[in-house]
């Protein structure tokens, strides 16, 4: 192979496993988005867990079904912003739930909380800044739903600080420990997002994990098919060049 040729064989070579590499990416979240998908199956299929005032830890509940009961607080709630519901703009309202001790008076309160991912809220396109009025029920309520040490959101430069002032509760993302300095709540070390019904007026319908797995797969195949197109191009170019240099000396 002469010096003229090196090159295109080398972008061709890299070409083919650039997109072979990003179809098998394709393939490993596909893989990825199934598992998370049996394991929230498998999770729905067993008796919900009961988060009650004493220490848990959150590694061992991650995705279990669980059941709390308290009291909702709607001033400590916040907002996450860019939350986006069938193509309209709203937020995901997070409020912490006072946690009912489990004792002959289930209604007593304790100063132990967990953060509760309630569901989604459109909001005021005419102000950005604009917080939507709730419907919050009024004493102690029995919520059920997924548990999760963590939401999946976007990076944030600059730090992870609170949103200031008492009345600005619109944030971009969220973490316990930053919640928990900003409300000063004892705070247990999962949020619960919301999957029972409540008269609240939040909408609910959340992505499940195996979403989007198909289109991986899809995205797969596109990355493959162009490799193969790649390789089928490079064969024909060398196969031209192969024949190009056969005929050469029979025309001189």
């Amino acid at each position: 192979m002469g010096p003229r040729a090196l090159i295109p064989a080398i972008a061709a070579i890299a070409a083919i496993a650039l997109t072979v590499s990003l179809g098998n990416w394709q393939l490993r979240r596909a893989s990825e988005k199934d598992a998370a998908q049996r394991d929230r199956d498998a999770a729905l299929a067993v008796p919900a867990v009961n988060i009650g005032t004493a220490p848990i830890e959150a590694a061992a509940l991650a995705g279990a079904r669980v059941v709390v009961r308290g009291v909702l607080l709607p001033d400590r709630s916040i907002f996450l912003d860019n939350r986006t519901r069938q193509g309209i703009a709203g937020f995901h309202v997070l409020t912490p739930m006072r946690l009912s001790a489990a004792t002959a008076s289930p209604s007593a309160d304790t100063d132990r909380h967990v953060l509760v991912l309630r569901g989604w809220v459109a909001r005021d396109i005419q102000d950005r800044n604009r917080l939507p009025v709730l419907q919050t029920p009024d004493g102690v309520v029995q919520i059920e739903g997924i548990a999760q040490a963590e939401l999946a959101q976007p990076m944030l430069l600059g730090g992870e600080a609170g949103p200031g002032p008492d009345s600005a509760r619109i944030w971009q993302r969220v973490t316990l420990p930053v919640y928990a300095k900003w409300s000063g709540l004892a705070m247990q070390p999962i949020m619960v997002r919301q999957t029972s019904v409540l008269d609240d007026g939040l909408a609910r319908d959340w992505v499940q994990p195996g979403s989007g797995a198909d289109k991986h797969r899809a995205y797969a195949v596109q990355w493959y098919a162009m490799a193969g197109a790649v390789a089928m191009f490079w064969g024909v170019a060398i196969w031209l060049a192969r024949k190009r240099r056969i005929a050469e000396p029979a025309a001189g």
